[in-house]
Formats: structure tokens, C-alpha cells, sequence
């Protein structure tokens, strides 16, 4: 049970978010200052704002479930992520910030007009509610469930609560400030955890003499159900699409002050992802030398923390899980938020005064915090909260990733030929998913190297692309205006050494190929 001096650590965690919140809150409230941090935003802030809004109880419970169930391997997604921000950094990062936009859908009207616009945002808002809301609120609350026997729909009820109140308090500065306190924590707690469990496991040699070889390597054959190509090919172009096309990722970029400033702060977050596999997946491998029977694989986390730490730090380890949980939901909702008020509200009341769309914003929050608790029960259909998320949110955002990239890339991509691409790649994207979900088994479906849903993604991308290029082609291609401004540049300014975002860029590329290398 919890003890009195977990309970302090605990209340000390979140009296730093609220100190945090409060710091923030104290700023004149904007439509700038709420939804984009007044613009101002270092690249520190940037960075550790961009892991934590991404990294939360999903990440810590149902990483660890997976890799409990199928090894390290299900850390490859955050090495990939790594690239996605390089490529965030170097293409996207410099149009977003030069067009001064608040969403990623507005400057998909620019380029491909209304209807697109609207797609992306209604698409980007059910994403928030499926693949965010309700996975930080299910995972989150079953760790207080499995460990001491609460009511799960009130600790959801109870958290959902407590950060939609900070969150419209605050706007997207307390979302970043507390992301910060957040984003510290969650790293040092985790690797509590790890030293804890190597401990308890007898050191690397011990954990790698107890478990199969299979749940080290990274590297896995065409076969396997995380195939090296579909990391290497699909998860790299779904990942554009969460990395650089989702809002509430993306945000904490718009709000950088400066081009440089969003660019290094994307490269500092690709840093940080390399140590994601080892701090979150690492602690499922752990419990299955230490706990090799466990009933379901997500209960490998709530396992280690309550048999192999002591009081004091089970508090700094779960006080680092709320926080992160947290500041996942608080991004989710501000980014909801800007959504509904940036992309419908404003296009049929274009004049609605700031203190209006504040208003707006913060009954959208206190929404999405209600929709987030209905819709958790749909996540304990899934065999691993991790499982559910990768295979839902990859089939959703591939069309998308697809339409997008070859309409910033290619200037001939017109606004009927993204709009065909994102609904056929949707409705491809749909039946591999039901084949895959219901046990269709189809012939050509049921070859062993389209198993791998990332393989089966990486065809719909294909397919999407395919359609836009093809219908581009047919019809009359964009407006001069549409083009403009809107693609794809790269800077050919001279290298400033280390201050560059770019050098440190290979650094990061260099340091992914390095990891993939030793844990092949």
C-alpha cells in the first residue's frame, strides 16, 4: 500500500506542476499568449515540451507490456522518431514558423484550401480523443487499480479533471512550463526503476542469462510482427504524420521564437527519444526474467514497482507517471482547444474577440476531458495498451502522411488529388485493418511478410500517394498562390558549427545508426 512518505512525494510532484502553472498564468491572456505561449518559447522549453506531450502512461505502462511480450524491440519506434524530428526540423519546421499559422490545418488551407483543412483537423480532434485521451486516462488509472485496488473510473474522473482545470488556467505556456517539471521527472524516475530492476535481476549479464536473445534485438526479420523494413519505410512515414503534421505535437514549434529556436528544439527532442527504449521498454524485459508468468502484459510495470522499490522512491516513481500522464492530457486538450477555435469557430465568427475564443478554448477542454473517460473502456479491448495505440493511430494517419508530404513536396499536387488520396488511403487503410482486427485472413493478405501491419501500412501509403499523383495529374493543377511559399525549401546558408541545428542533426542520425547497429 501507499505510504505516508510516498504520499508526500507524490503531493510534492503536483504542487510543482501548480507552481509551474501558476508562474505561467500570471502572463496577460491572449489568443497568442493561450494557444501558441505568446510565441516565445526557447528551444529547451521546446524540446523536453515535445517528448513529454508525447511520452505518457500509454508509453510507460504499455512499453513496458511490450516489451514484456515481444522484447526491445518495441522501442524501435522511438529511434524512428528521431528522424522524424530530424525531418521535422530541416522541411516543416521553416514553413510552419515563416507562415505565422496556429494549426497545421490552416496551413493546409493555404496550400490545398478549405476542405482539406477541415479533413485534417475533425480527423487530428477523433485522434485525440482515441489514440491520446483515453489511452493516458486507461493506462494511467490501471496502475493505481492493479497496485491498490482503486476505483478506476474515479481516478480518471479525478486526473482528467485536475488537468483540464490547470490546462485552462494556464493555456499552452503551462502546458510547456509544467512539461518541463514533468518531462525531469519522468526521465530520473524511470531510470529509478531501471537501476532498481538490474539490481533485483543481477546486473546486464544476469537480465541477458535469463531472458531469450529474441528480446534484445532490435533487428528483426521481414516476418516478424516489427520488421526492420516496416520501421526503416512505414513507421518512418507514419511518424512525419504524428511528428510533423499532428497539432498537438507540432504546437510547441509554432510557439517557438524563432525558426532556429523550433529547429534546435526539435533536434534536442530527438536526443532525448534515444534514451526512451531503455528507460521505458528495458523495465518490461526486467519483469520477464523476474515475473516470466504474469497473466497480462501490461501489469510488468505495476509488478516491478511494487515488489522491488522500497517506500520513497515507489513515490518518486509513480509521482513521475502522474506527471507525465499529465502533461500528455494537458497538451491533448489545449491542442483540441486551438483546433476548434483556430479552424471552425474562427472561419464562420472571424472577428470573435480574444476573450470569446478563450472562453471557447476552455469549454473545448473541460469536453475533451469528458469524452477522454468515455471513451477509455475502448482500450481494454486491446491485448497491450501499446499494441492498441500503434495500430490504430498508424492506420488512421498514413493517408494523411502520404498527402500531405507529396503535396509539400511536389508543386504539380493539386486540392483533388489530396483529398482522393486521403479518402482512398483511408478506405484501403480501413479493410487492412478490419482484415487484421477480425481474423479475415484474405489470401494475399495472409502471407507471412504482410503479417507486420507495418508492412501493410507502408502499401497504403503507397496507395494514397499513388491516387493523389494520379488524380493531380488529370485535373487542372493549383493556383500560382496555392504554390508559393508553401513547399518544401531547403536553406543553403553556411554551417555555424555547433550553435547549427544541422549539425547536430547528423549527430543524431549518426547516433540511431550506432544503436541500431549494437542491438542488432
Amino acid at each position: 500500500m501507499l505510504g505516508l512518505t510516498d504520499s508526500i512525494v507524490i503531493l510534492a510532484s503536483l504542487l510543482l506542476v501548480v507552481g509551474a502553472v501558476m508562474r505561467a498564468a500570471g502572463k496577460k491572456q491572449s489568443d497568442s499568449e493561450y494557444f501558441l505561449a505568446g510565441r516565445d518559447l526557447r528551444w529547451p522549453f521546446v524540446g523536453m515540451s515535445l517528448l513529454a506531450s508525447n511520452i505518457s502512461a500509454e508509453h510507460v505502462i504499455g512499453m513496458a507490456g511490450d516489451g514484456y511480450r515481444i522484447g526491445m524491440v518495441a522501442g524501435g519506434y522511438e529511434w524512428v522518431a528521431s528522424w522524424c524530428l530530424i525531418i521535422l526540423a530541416t522541411l516543416f519546421a521553416p514553413l510552419y514558423l515563416r507562415s505565422k499559422i496556429y494549426t497545421i490545418p490552416e496551413f493546409l488551407e493555404r496550400r490545398f484550401g478549405w476542405g482539406l483543412r477541415a479533413f485534417l483537423s475533425g480527423n487530428l480532434l477523433v485522434m485525440n480523443v482515441l489514440t491520446k485521451n483515453a489511452i493516458d486516462l486507461w493506462a494511467g488509472s490501471l496502475l493505481f487499480v492493479w497496485l491498490f485496488g482503486w476505483n478506476q473510473m474515479a481516478v480518471m474522473i479525478v486526473l482528467s479533471a485536475f488537468t483540464a482545470i490547470y490546462t485552462m488556467k494556464g493555456g499552452l505556456r503551462a502546458v510547456v512550463y509544467a512539461d518541463m517539471v514533468q518531462g525531469t521527472w519522468l526521465i530520473l524516475s524511470s531510470v529509478v526503476l531501471v537501476v532498481a530492476g538490474l539490481f533485483a535481476v543481477g546486473g546486464w549479464q544476469g537480465l541477458t542469462a535469463k531472458v531469450s536473445p529474441d528480446l534484445i534485438q532490435m533487428v528483426k526479420p521481414l516476418d516478424a510482427e516489427l520488421p526492420i523494413t516496416g520501421f526503416l519505410f512505414s513507421n518512418l512515414l507514419a511518424g512525419m504524420f504524428y511528428w510533423c503534421m499532428d497539432q498537438t505535437n507540432v504546437q510547441r514549434v509554432l510557439g517557438a521564437r524563432s525558426v532556429e529556436q523550433g529547429q534546435k528544439g526539435a533536434i534536442f527532442a530527438g536526443f532525448l527519444k534515444l534514451s526512451i527504449p531503455f528507460i521505458l521498454v528495458l523495465p518490461g524485459v526486467i519483469a520477464h526474467a523476474l515475473y516470466p508468468n504474469l497473466e497480462r502484459y501490461d501489469a510488468a510495470y505495476p509488478r516491478l514497482v511494487q515488489n522491488i522499490l522500497p517506500v520513497g522512491l515507489r513515490g518518486v516513481v509513480l509521482a513521475g507517471l502522474i506527471a507525465i500522464l499529465m502533461s500528455s492530457m494537458s497538451a491533448c486538450y489545449n491542442s483540441s482547444a486551438t483546433l476548434v477555435v483556430r479552424d471552425f469557430v474562427m472561419r464562420y465568427q472571424p472577428h470573435l474577440s480574444e476573450a470569446k475564443q478563450l472562453s471557447i478554448g476552455r469549454r473545448v477542454t473541460a469536453l475533451m476531458a469528458v469524452f477522454g473517460v468515455l471513451a477509455a473502456p475502448l482500450v481494454g479491448l486491446s491485448v497491450t495498451i501499446w499494441h492498441y495505440l500503434q495500430l490504430i493511430s498508424a492506420y488512421l494517419s498514413i493517408p494523411l502522411s502520404a498527402v500531405i508530404f507529396v503535396g509539400l513536396l511536389w508543386k504539380r499536387g493539386n486540392t483533388a488529388g489530396a483529398i482522393a488520396g486521403g479518402v482512398a488511403g483511408f478506405g484501403l487503410g480501413m479493410f487492412l485493418f478490419l482484415d487484421e482486427t477480425l481474423k479475415w485472413s484474405l489470401p494475399v493478405l495472409s502471407h507471412p511478410y504482410m503479417h507486420s501491419f507495418l508492412h501493410r501500412t507502408f502499401f497504403v501509403w503507397l496507395f494514397a500517394a499513388g491516387v493523389m499523383i494520379a488524380v493531380s495529374l488529370m485535373t487542372a493543377p493549383p493556383h500560382h498562390a496555392k504554390v508559393e511559399g508553401n513547399v518544401f525549401t531547403i536553406s543553403k546558408d553556411g554551417s555555424k558549427g555547433l550553435s547549427d541545428y544541422r549539425t547536430w542533426a547528423v549527430v543524431l542520425f549518426a547516433c540511431t545508426i550506432v544503436l541500431w547497429w549494437a542491438f542488432r
